[in-house]
């Protein structure tokens, strides 16, 4: 263990010594004053430390604390692919390289029996009061970075404690050299009590050094360790940038994918909208065609139309002319059918008049005959003669009657059916006239196709 002078700690009492890194400023500023000087804290580099990948592929400034401890300006990712990939030591190596300012401890090529193993961790560390963060640790920071990282980044209990016994073992064994060493004097008592109170003030003086160098040793490992932990939380804020740059350029890409998705699907749009509107144009251009032969068609089928209404104005006319001579017709058809009706009516009393006049005629020669029954025996052949007469008269006039009777219902049936014919007759003309009067009320506000449809369904041939 190096101890320092006074001198020494005199001298290192003006170097700053860097603080915790703040998350809106540079991670380096004035601290507390060290007790040790630069040239103790930082070890000589070694040819034989392993070498790792950078955590940022941007290539280091002037100012390095202001490149590699700045939020607000996050190093930059994209470096050309031709650029050489650097260590974190040599990244290092040029942060301590500005001198005084700089305490970052690299790791040195010793094998004493006291060094600590890289990534072994060590009891102490369970117990650190630094509360972890559950998706970012120290486990992703190179370990060849930082010498001694887990070492230094104990509490320091263990240390201590060894450090104390080993100074109370220095101590005690150089009180029994003294002792030993002093030679045998003389037994007068004022010399033996001034030798051994200049062996109690020798010893006085030297546990006094050696707690002065026990106290600057232990404050150079305080600021060993505040330094170590203050790169410690600069390399994983680093690492925590680079994670959070390779998040940000992996989201960038996956934006840049979508947008290029987005025009792609635009573009296919465009151009769909454009076949669209090729095609619209197409589609109108034909339309403009189909309307110009539509009119033509249009004025042509009016022209038809005016032509067809007016002979229909004249078939109307005539058609009128023809219902009022149907109409008088069919009056002096049913008045002489009524006449005839009358004539017919009266002739079948006259003819009931008569067939019963001769039916009681005939009951009285019944009456007589059956009285010259009834009055004579002998007439009986006589009578039987004259009732078969009567019978066989009976018959014909029976067979005459119902010859009259067919005649005048054949000639009724006749009339009648006459009588249904002339109604359908005037009932169909009537209903031509109104539908003609229709066709002259609505032609000018009915499309021609209508008037045919209408013409060609009520277009019913006359019985």
């Amino acid at each position: 263990m190096t101890v320092a002078s006074p001198t020494s700690q005199r001298t290192a009492s003006s170097i700053p010594v860097a603080s915790r890194p703040s998350s809106r400023s540079s991670a380096r500023g004035p601290a507390s004053p060290s007790p040790v000087p630069a040239s103790t804290l930082l070890p000589r580099s070694s040819s034989s430390t392993p070498r790792r990948f950078s955590l940022s592929s941007s290539p280091p400034s002037t100012n390095s604390s202001a490149t590699l401890f700045s939020i607000d300006n996050p190093p930059i990712t994209s470096t050309p692919p031709s650029a050489k990939r650097r260590s974190s030591y040599e990244i290092l190596s040029q942060m301590t390289s500005n001198g005084p300012e700089s305490f970052l401890p690299l790791p040195v090529n010793r094998h004493a029996q006291d060094d600590i193993k890289e990534g072994v961790p060590l009891e102490s560390m369970r117990y650190s009061p630094r509360s972890m963060s559950p998706t970012r640790t120290l486990s992703r920071i190179p370990v060849s970075s930082v010498g001694h990282a887990r070492t230094l980044a104990d509490d320091g209990s263990s240390g201590d404690t060894s450090t104390l016994a080993d100074t109370s073992m220095a101590s005690i064994s150089m009180n029994a050299s003294l002792t030993s060493i002093t030679p045998p004097g003389p037994t007068s008592p004022g010399k033996a009590s001034f030798r051994k109170s200049m062996g109690g003030g020798g010893t006085t003086k030297v546990l006094a050094d050696l707690q002065t160098g026990v106290i600057n040793a232990r404050n150079a490992l305080e600021n060993t360790k505040q330094q170590l932990r203050m790169s410690q939380r600069s390399v994983a804020q680093l690492t925590r940038q680079t994670e959070d740059l390779k998040d940000g350029r992996e989201r960038l890409r996956l934006e840049n994918e979508g947008l290029n998705n987005v025009v792609a699907r635009k573009e296919r749009l465009l151009q769909e909208v454009l076949d669209r509107a090729r095609k619209a144009e197409a589609e109108a251009a034909a339309l403009k065609l189909q309307i110009k032969n539509e009119s033509a068609a249009t004025k042509k089928s009016l022209r038809d139309m005016e032509t067809a209404m007016a002979e229909a104005a004249a078939l109307s006319q005539k058609s009128e002319r023809e219902s009022l001579t149907l109409r008088e017709s069919f009056k002096a058809l049913t008045e002489g059918w009524k006449t005839e009706l009358k004539d017919v009516r009266e002739e079948m009393k006259k003819r009931e008049e008569f067939w019963k006049k001769e039916t009681e005629d005939v009951g009285l020669k019944y009456r007589s005959l059956v009285k010259l029954v009834q009055a004579t025996k002998s007439e009986r052949a006589r009578v039987d003669a004259i009732k078969a007469e009567s019978h066989k008269a009976d018959l014909e006039l029976q067979d005459h009657f119902r010859e009259e009777i067919r005649l005048l219902s054949e000639k009724i049936e006749k009339s009648a059916n006459d009588s249904t014919q002339a109604d359908k007759t005037a009932r169909y003309v009537a209903d031509e006239l109104a539908r003609i009067q229709r066709l002259i009320r609505s032609g000018l506000r009915r499309s021609p196709e209508d008037v045919e449809i209408e013409q060609g369904g009520e277009s019913v041939a006359p019985p």
